[in-house]
């Protein structure tokens, strides 16, 4: 089975969850250079053979990668074979459950922020602007409109009438405290997700029927409507 980011991302952490595997992942993080299991063992005084079960694990999850070097310049015949040695994946890892987008949520106002301080314009036509860029790229990127929408926290379902709701809203803490400005943010992000995958719909808005609900819904009809 293929995992989903968000899939990637709960597994990564609930990787972590296991104390000893989390002081691995904490000693390799925190190395200036790559390490060898066998630093890492005398390090926190561990059996060898449970860091080297613990590395590779935080490997496998993407936590960490993996390079051969012979160390201490050796080379050359009667060298030995080359240390596997570990290094932190420098990424940040972050999974909520529902999934939520809060980073991109930061990202879009603060370069619509910085954009608009620049250029002298108000700060909320430019986070449209910037809203639809990330939306069109969000878009052109994936592979269907259902796997953008999903892949991005909006849990889609289609209607009898053949529209998408969205179950679930990626940035609702933000909406709930700042409605008017996160809401017309997503309009303007989703309708160009709708037109980077040149899928059949457009966005509306659409008050939430739950707690929790995207504002915006998808109706069949060109995007352009």
């Amino acid at each position: 089975m293929r995992l989903n980011p968000r899939g990637q991302e709960l597994n990564a952490l609930s990787a972590l969850a296991d104390p000893v595997r989390a002081a691995v992942y904490e000693f390799v993080r925190t190395s200036e250079v790559a390490v060898g299991r066998d630093e890492t063992a005398t390090a926190l005084e561990l059996p060898r053979n449970t860091v080297a079960f613990q590395l590779d694990r935080l490997a496998d999850e993407g936590l960490l990668s993996i390079e051969f070097r012979r160390l201490h310049g050796k080379g050359g015949p009667g060298s030995g074979r080359p240390a596997k040695l570990y290094a932190a994946v420098h990424v940040e890892i972050s999974a909520s459950v529902p999934h939520r987008e809060y980073g991109l949520a930061a990202n879009l106002m603060a370069k619509a922020i910085e954009r608009a301080s620049s250029q002298e314009r108000p700060v909320a036509q430019v986070l449209a602007e910037v809203a639809r860029e990330a939306g069109q790229e969000i878009g052109a990127k994936a592979t269907s409109l259902t796997q953008a929408l999903t892949d991005h926290g909006y849990r889609p379902e289609e209607r009898a009438n053949g529209s998408l709701g969205l179950l679930d809203c990626p940035f609702h803490q933000l909406s709930t405290n700042y409605r008017e400005t996160v809401c017309s943010m997503n309009l303007e992000l989703l309708s160009a997700v709708v037109h980077g995958t040149q899928a059949p719909y457009r966005a509306c808005f659409e008050a939430p029927t739950r707690d929790g609900n995207c504002c915006v819904r998808l109706d069949p009809g060109s995007p352009a409507e």
